[in-house]
């Protein structure tokens, strides 16, 4: 069944936007970095890497082929840690390296904010705090141990993706996304670190393959459910997509199977979801479902100051209980909507555009390590970043009409998942960067190659 016409027009509308925003930022970007032959350098050298592995993935690569792609990842992924190495990282990657040191050492999950002046329990999700702990246990958290962590996941996700593609038809656009996936800009400046978002995009393909496939029974509903329960306690504000994914694939097969598979996942979910559910009430003898900070994250992204970054909240809430800071943050953020309420909606408008159009968080948290990175350093990173992510957005709306209904099914789901769950909130780069996959594959798809007959593909 083709895909319905507006939903094409939609899916391409946005992402042609997006990437005009992404144009009419180069400017800006060059003035706060600087340009120069070697930023042209840096973006030719990485395009020759990405073509190379783009040629050789035609087809399925020999034993000697993949040690070879291998090797050019983990000599990107090397220089990048060499980057890094030696200065600490502001905000969650710092954060979680605290919280992992903190269950070490049989503290449990508490962190000192700062900025809130108390201890808080339940700021951050447990499952990556956990999963750092306890490789932290056994290689240390060491950049290079980092790193290690952050390349596993990644070439987890990376094989995912190829089976996503074979799942729905062109393997080769797979394979070629799975490549792009491990060299890509955003997610090659996050290997080094304790950031949770690559954890987050293998969540995220994994709840998409289990939909786009349901299997019977149980083991079906393990896993559907095991992934999105884990995806809500990694990163609370993209639990959603799991039932998005549901929606919008409905018409892929009888309504009532697929509830019922959707029902048992979400049985399975809930009893990922229990443990913390029992721990949070032992500490504050309340329910919390999954973080203390929807009102501090309500209040980031809606404010006078607000960009849909992080910025340092009232000085005034200052020493409150978690709960009752909570609650007070939120109800200044709202207080403001109510009287400014024009405001509000342009500001939304513009944290969508500039989250989903400016792809250079990765530098801008290089550059904003102790010590500092050398801002000709950040002149050759940042054209990288911006002209990759804008070939993205710029591929996935003119390759739109050739784009499979599943895949753009998948695609427009993380569309609704920013726009119906996100951007309200405290919205960058990272918080729609779990689109990339389902965008890579859509910008590989059909390149070169006669894609493989699959019903899937065209349901």
């Amino acid at each position: 069944m083709p895909a319905p016409r507006a939903l094409r027009l939609a899916t391409a509308a946005l992402f042609t936007v997006l990437a005009m925003y992404g144009l009419s930022a180069l400017p800006d970007l060059a003035a706060r970095w600087g340009l120069g032959w070697g930023s042209v350098a840096a973006v030719a050298v990485w395009i020759a890497v990405a073509a190379f592995g783009i040629a050789r993935l035609r087809e399925a690569p020999t034993s000697a082929g993949t040690a070879l792609l291998f090797a050019l990842v983990l000599a990107l992924r090397a220089s990048v840690a060499w980057i890094g190495a030696g200065r600490v990282s502001p905000g969650d990657p710092h954060a979680y390296l605290v919280l992992a040191q903190t269950l070490r050492a049989g503290r449990g999950l508490v962190f000192y904010e700062p900025y809130f002046g108390s201890d808080w329990h339940a700021l951050f999700p447990p499952v990556y705090p956990l999963l750092l702990a306890g490789w932290g246990a056994l290689a240390g958290v060491s950049t290079p141990s980092l790193l290690a962590l952050g390349t596993l996941t990644d070439l987890a996700t990376a094989w995912l993706i190829a089976r996503l593609g074979g799942r729905l038809g062109d393997p080769t656009a797979g394979r070629r996304a799975a490549w792009l996936y491990l060299i890509w800009p955003s997610v090659l400046f996050s290997a080094p670190l304790a950031q949770k978002e690559s954890l987050c995009a293998l969540l995220v393909v994994l709840v998409a393959l289990a939909w786009l496939t349901p299997r019977p029974g149980w083991r079906g509903a393990v896993a559907l459910g095991l992934p999105a329960g884990l995806l809500a306690l990694t990163q609370p504000g993209e639990a959603p997509l799991a039932a998005l994914f549901g929606i919008v694939l409905l018409g892929r097969m009888p309504r009532w199977r697929i509830l019922l598979f959707g029902l048992r996942g979400a049985i399975v979910a809930t009893g990922v979801l229990l443990p913390w559910w029992v721990r949070n009430w032992a500490v504050f003898h309340a329910f919390v479902p999954l973080t203390s900070a929807s009102g501090a994250s309500l209040w980031i992204g809606n404010n006078p100051a607000a960009t849909g970054n992080w910025e340092p909240p009232p000085p005034a809430l200052k020493g409150l209980p978690e709960l009752v800071y909570n609650a007070r943050i939120k109800a200044v953020a709202l207080a403001w909507i109510e009287t400014h309420p024009t405001a509000f909606l342009r500001l939304t408008a513009t944290k969508l555009a500039r989250a989903g159009g400016i792809g250079v968080f990765g530098v801008a948290r290089l550059t904003a390590m102790q010590p500092a990175l050398p801002v000709a350093l950040a002149a050759l990173l940042w054209p990288v970043a911006q002209l990759a992510h804008i070939a993205m957005l710029a591929g996935t709306a003119l390759r739109n009409s050739r784009i499979p209904l599943p895949l753009l099914l998948l695609i427009a789901a993380c569309s609704l998942q920013w726009m119906l769950f996100g951007v309200w909130f405290e919205f960058g780069e990272r918080h729609r960067e779990f689109a990339t996959p389902f965008l890579l594959i859509g910008l590989c798809w059909g390149i070169g190659v006669q894609p493989v007959g699959n019903r899937r593909a065209n349901p």
